[in-house]
């Protein structure tokens, strides 16, 4: 029995009518969500948790713990995770047997011919969840619902918290998260809104603009992915990383006179932060004088050319230059 994934957001209840249930796709924050509603759900029974690697050491664990009820609890839950087609037999041979036992099972993408997710599409007694990635209308119906209780919920507000989380439902969560514990009163100010959400975003790009400039290029990819750069800000990112490469410079100037590093950070004005300093200390000797004057140079004619070049591709530009800081790679355009 196929399910709707936004009818179980809705009511999560609805899976205590399957005994098993299957939840698989690509979406892994709306995975996360289920698993902690379900958790959430069965909080006051026996909850068990397995991954392959329990298969490995015990094949037969799934039917073995459907099988040993305690007798301080009534019911059982097993939560499977990792599941994939060499389970099967097992989720036939228990159903087959009355058990009490509930057993919802995660798995990643299946395809159609995996024989796991085509016995629960045609199961009608037993539950398939499929979740795919989201778009923007399941975001906004997703943001609606956690904050339909709020006061000046509107389509602006939505459209906010969506941007900000660049489109991604983990960090739209996290987001929500926050959003109920600062409005406690719930009466949102989209001024405020936008003050609390822009803290993490600039974080976010901290992160990048760091990144780069240690040249991790593994992470900053990463750091890539979670990120949507905004038009209007373009020059604010690349302001970032200049003012990053200028604060290193001064401490490499400063640090001339005085010749101890430690000095030359209490001496700084303003002055840096302790818990800046070993991110300097890092910084300092992956750049010489020579690249850092490099990179400041490169960075002034990448904004000159974005102010008095209308046709280009300003946030691919940004973004390319980014990397190319990353890489130490003067490409221009």
């Amino acid at each position: 029995m196929i399910l709707k994934s936004f009818e179980i957001e809705k009511n999560i209840k609805i899976l205590l009518r399957y005994r098993i249930i299957l939840i698989y796709g690509e979406n892994i924050g709306l995975k996360e969500s289920f698993k902690g509603k379900i958790i959430s759900l069965f909080k006051d029974k026996e909850i068990v948790k397995l991954y392959n690697e329990d298969i490995s050491k015990n094949k037969d664990i799934i039917i073995n713990e459907a099988k040993n009820i305690s007798l301080f609890t009534k019911d059982k839950v097993i939560i499977f995770n990792q599941a994939s087609d060499k389970i099967l037999s097992d989720i036939q041979y228990i159903l087959r047997n009355e058990n009490q036992t509930k057993i919802i099972l995660f798995a990643d993408i299946l395809e159609k011919k995996s024989k796991l997710r085509s016995f629960f599409e045609k199961e009608k007694t037993i539950a398939l969840i499929p979740c795919y990635n989201d778009n923007e209308i399941t975001l906004r119906r997703l943001v609606q619902s956690e904050l339909k209780d709020y006061k000046n919920l509107n389509s602006d507000v939505v459209t906010m918290v969506i941007n900000y989380s660049n489109l991604d439902r983990k960090n739209i969560m996290s987001n929500l998260e926050k959003i109920k514990i600062y409005f406690e009163k719930k009466i949102l100010s989209q001024d405020e809104l936008e003050t609390l959400l822009n803290s993490d975003r600039n974080e976010l790009f901290e992160n990048i603009r760091d990144a780069a400039l240690s040249g991790d290029k593994s992470r900053l990819n990463g750091l890539f992915d979670n990120f949507v750069f905004n038009k209007e800000e373009t020059f604010l990112y690349l302001n970032a990383i200049n003012q990053r490469l200028i604060k290193i410079k001064e401490i490499q100037d400063q640090n001339a006179v005085h010749n101890n590093l430690e000095l030359t950070f209490n001496k700084m004005r303003p002055p840096i932060f302790w818990k800046d300093k070993p991110t300097y200390m890092k910084l300092l000797k992956k750049w010489d004088k020579k690249r850092v004057l490099e990179a400041i140079i490169y960075l002034g004619k990448i904004e000159k050319e974005i102010k008095y070049n209308s046709s280009i591709d300003q946030l691919a530009i940004v973004r390319n230059s980014i990397t190319n800081i990353c890489s130490n790679s003067w490409t221009y355009f």
